[in-house]
């Protein structure tokens, strides 16, 4: 059965692992070496060697760590920087749409008052009265009639 693949978390956990043992190493081999220079100093070259190494060895294991880890973020940030001009061309996008819209009621706010004006004189001949609109700026209309009226 294949492996799966690793995932960032994973690799994180394995690069933590390497470097703990990695760490581990470096400072039994400090100590070693310490005991090694009092007691076998012709030891000592050979041992501060094999510490320059587990040294470079952690060295490789942050860089992993590191790799692993800012791959995935740089995903995210650059997603997020899409989504946020995504967003940003649809806000445009509706803000043209309110002109529009905005432009379209006007003009028909100036189709139905040329309407009135037209169909008054024949309401008031009939003697029918005019029937009052439904929507809301028409009833805050109607209210401030009544208001300056006299109401």
């Amino acid at each position: 059965m294949a492996d799966a693949p690793l995932t960032p978390l994973d690799l994180l956990i394995k690069s933590q692992q390497v470097a703990l043992k990695l760490t581990t190493d470096v400072l039994r081999g400090v100590r070693d070496t310490a005991v090694t220079g009092v007691t076998r100093p012709d030891e000592l070259a050979q041992q501060v060697g094999e510490l320059a190494g587990a040294v470079a060895g952690m060295a490789g294991a942050v860089t992993s760590l590191a790799g692993s880890t800012a791959q995935p973020l740089q995903d995210f940030i650059v997603r997020q920087r899409e989504l946020a001009d995504t967003v940003h061309t649809l806000a445009e996008a509706q803000a043209q749409l309110a002109d529009v819209v905005a432009t379209l009621a006007e003009r028909h706010a100036e189709a139905v008052a040329a309407l009135e004006k037209v169909t008054a004189p024949i309401f008031a001949i009939v003697g029918t009265e005019p029937t009052p609109p439904r929507t809301r700026a028409a009833k805050g209309a109607s209210a401030q009639r009544r208001t300056t009226a006299g109401g």
